[in-house]
């Protein structure tokens, strides 16, 4: 066989073992636990089913999507609308018009710790000052 083609050969094994042994590079991680990320402690908290149409449902809300509605996944980055497969616990703002304009999927942690703090202002704001 000629060298150079086992050299070849060799190198490509080599980088191909190389790779099948290096892990493979762990996902960011979402927020640490008991953290809710900035400007979620504002609800409404619901579970948000994959949207259909322009709508989805919000809990027992059925409400439209805005044209620039953002969704952010669980470790903050924008995802499309069909990407979502199934129910999920989320945060989310309407614009002026009443559409959803941002929508915040939360881990479990997160749902926990939103709806702790939605309760505690809600308690604020009706406490007797």
């Amino acid at each position: 066989m000629n060298p150079i083609v086992s050299a070849i050969l060799s190198s490509i094994i080599d980088s191909i073992l190389e790779s099948a042994m290096t892990p493979a590079p762990a996902l960011p991680p979402s927020a640490p636990p008991g953290v809710v990320r900035p400007a979620l402690g504002q609800g409404p908290l619901a579970m948000m089913t994959p949207p259909n149409n322009g709508f989805a449902q919000f809990g027992n809300e059925t409400l439209r999507l805005s044209a620039s509605l953002q969704i952010r996944d669980t470790q903050n980055r924008i995802v499309m609308p069909m990407t979502m497969q199934g129910a999920v616990p989320v945060l989310y703002k309407l614009d002026e018009y009443g559409s959803v304009q941002r929508v915040w999927v939360l881990t479990p942690e997160e749902a926990e710790v939103a709806d702790q703090l939605i309760k505690q202002k809600k308690s604020e704001s009706a406490a007797p000052k």
